[in-house]
């Protein structure tokens, strides 16, 4: 099995990574552009091919783009997407293999105390705080009442991550739509203003934040 990029498997060699895959007994599922992908119960999952959207549906049925996950993206109810109130799932946004570990093959004691578990162990208490930042930050943006105030709270997180106020978008302008909750028409017409008011320049997938949220 070829080894994927990951930093679920940061500090691990080739050799490592391939005796890791026969001890924590692994799984790869392929799925068809379109297909729906569950969110997996007690297991952490691996793009290895393609890439897949991350969705949650509420109770209302209103459905949110979470994150867009390519091949070395991780994820599992583990991570933190448990809600009682929500309902997580995946879509392959093109065919794509999924590899998939239980949870407790990662997690249970080693009898052989290898150091490489003991980094695999570590990397996922990391995304599980990353993730778990991620979640904070969207909800963050979703508690915005207005599509000008969630642009600009987006934007705003994403070019102090970015450390620059020019960075690229990581989807389409209909995922941001889905990402941020809002009518596609009704944020295509904002990003319109907000450049007319000189707070953004934007073309395609690129913009340049030019003043910051008030």
């Amino acid at each position: 099995m070829e080894a994927v990029s990951t930093s679920l498997f940061d500090g691990v060699t080739k050799e490592e990574y391939a005796a890791m895959m026969v001890c924590f007994k692994t799984v790869i599922k392929t799925y068809k552009k379109g297909e729906e992908i569950p969110m997996p119960h007690a297991r952490v999952a691996v793009v290895q091919r393609g890439y897949v959207s991350l969705m949650k549906t509420d109770i209302n049925g209103v459905r949110t783009i979470f994150e867009q996950l390519h091949k070395g993206g991780v994820f599992g109810d583990v991570l933190g997407y448990a809600w009682a109130d929500a309902s997580f799932f995946l879509v392959a946004e093109e065919d794509s293999d999924i590899l998939y570990i239980d949870y407790e093959h990662i997690v249970k004691r080693c009898p052989h105390a290898c150091a490489h578990h003991s980094a695999v162990v570590s990397n996922l208490v990391k995304l599980m705080s990353e993730k778990t930042q991620a979640l904070s930050e969207h909800l963050e943006i979703l508690s915005r009442r207005t599509t000008r105030e969630k642009l600009l709270a987006y934007f705003t997180m994403t070019a102090a991550k970015c450390k620059s106020s020019y960075f690229t978008l990581p989807f389409s302008q209909t995922s941001l739509a889905d990402y941020i909750c809002v009518d596609r028409s009704a944020m295509v017409r904002e990003l319109k203003h907000m450049t007319e008011e000189g707070l953004i320049e934007i073309e395609r997938r690129n913009v340049k934040l030019k003043k910051a949220a008030p």
